[in-house]
């Protein structure tokens, strides 16, 4: 059957949703009809959602709770929450635990009588195992790997033995599955004995180079090494912890860059332990178009992930793929995710062990040598040109559905 009407669907609003937005623009610029399946609960996000789609793009309500207040989504609300609730107290596990109206949302997709659809995040793993019953095509994107997701404590309110059983299925029943690391496509093969996944990474188009506009905004002196980290949310359990506590061991003379939503409190944290030879500089978040600028301004980008949950160390962070695609150097602590990149992206990523001794060293030496700084955001900015430019994944995308 040749597929010309493509289905989208995902559990969240699409600016909360890059992947989903990729694929779609990707798949309407090659002259698919595509039509894509979000979370609407927020005007102000809908609006943002719109104009992230090529024009050609038909945005549609899976989930609707825009009417916060009305009774009809003070049910929907409800009833997820005791569904929540019932796995945590009682075990018993259900699909409405995963997201909302569940029902609704597959009724809606069947509707669309697409030549093939495609699920991203939990519920929609749900919705995608009963389109296959349907006999529907069926491709899954396993964006992270759910069940081996979150620590323990917040495994509560999750119905892990359902998930467990869905990734199998979609894994041996889909029509094409892919996912964000070939560590995370093997240990999941690995684990339901089934075929690899495709892989398709989460990185950025190398043409979005031609924005940046070689200006400097963050950064005031140029004669001081730069250390940067972005996050929509600069908090606690992000990493930062243990960069501070790394710079405190630090004998270069340097400028640390973050950027994000800082609540008062953290911010008098970050004053009170930045060591006296490091300048604080604390930045707002910007446009997606503006931080590709805003990075390259810098020098060393910060990458710290933690191994534990096993999705955590397969996965990728999306800060490597940001920092390659301005091009500047990476230090990146050691996963199998993000050892990958490094493996690939050959002198861009000095990858370190979460200790601040060994952390401490690989900055002095990275900042201080200016001629090993050079080579390594020149490998960067290779890197993001060629290996992990998104053009590369688009071509893949669109060779799944070629096929």
């Amino acid at each position: 059957m040749t597929v010309r009407k493509i289905c989208i669907f995902t559990q969240s609003p699409l600016s909360r949703a890059p992947r989903v937005v990729k694929e779609a623009n990707v798949y309407a610029k090659a002259g698919y009809q595509v039509t894509v399946y979000g979370l609407w609960y927020d005007k102000d996000l809908l609006k943002k959602d719109h104009g992230l789609l090529h024009p050609e793009v038909c945005y549609k309500a899976g989930i609707d709770l825009l009417a916060w207040n009305s009774l009809g989504v003070r049910k929907i609300r409800t009833q997820r929450a005791l569904q929540r609730n019932l796995v945590k107290w009682l075990g018993w596990e259900s699909i409405g635990a995963l997201g909302y109206n569940f029902r609704s949302y597959l009724k809606r997709l069947k509707g669309e009588k697409a030549d093939l659809y495609i699920g991203h995040e939990e519920m929609s793993m749900a919705l995608a195992e009963q389109l296959i019953k349907y006999g529907e095509k069926v491709a899954f994107d396993f964006e992270d790997w759910h069940s081996r997701d979150l620590l323990p404590k917040d495994r509560r309110y999750r119905p892990l033995k359902l998930l467990q059983r869905l990734e199998e299925y979609l894994l041996k029943n889909a029509y094409c599955a892919y996912t964000t690391s070939l560590a995370m496509a093997e240990a999941m093969a690995n684990t339901y004995h089934t075929k690899t996944p495709k892989i398709i990474y989460n990185s950025f188009p190398a043409i979005e180079r031609t924005f940046i506009e070689n200006t400097y905004i963050d950064r005031k002196d140029l004669e001081i090494p730069s250390v940067y980290w972005f996050s929509q949310v600069i908090s606690e359990g992000r990493g930062i912890e243990l960069l501070l506590e790394a710079l405190k061991e630090v004998r270069t003379v340097c400028q640390l860059h973050l950027r994000g939503e800082v609540k008062d409190s953290y911010r008098e944290f970050l004053e009170d332990n930045v060591p006296d030879h490091v300048n604080l500089f604390i930045h707002e978040t910007v446009t997606y178009r503006d931080l590709i600028s805003r990075i390259a301004e810098h020098d060393l980008g910060i990458a710290f992930e933690e191994n534990f949950p096993e999705n955590k160390d397969l996965t990728i962070s999306n800060k490597i793929f940001h920092y390659l695609q301005s091009g500047i150097a990476i230090l990146a602590t050691h996963t199998a995710g993000q050892q990958e990149v490094a493996d690939r992206a050959s002198g861009a990523i000095c990858v370190v062990e979460n200790d601040p001794k060994k952390i401490a060293s690989a900055i002095d030496r990275i900042l201080s040598n200016p001629q090993h700084l050079a080579k390594m955001k020149q490998a960067s900015w290779d890197a993001g040109s060629t290996d992990f430019a998104f053009e590369n994944e688009s071509d893949k995308l669109k060779t799944f559905i070629d096929r």
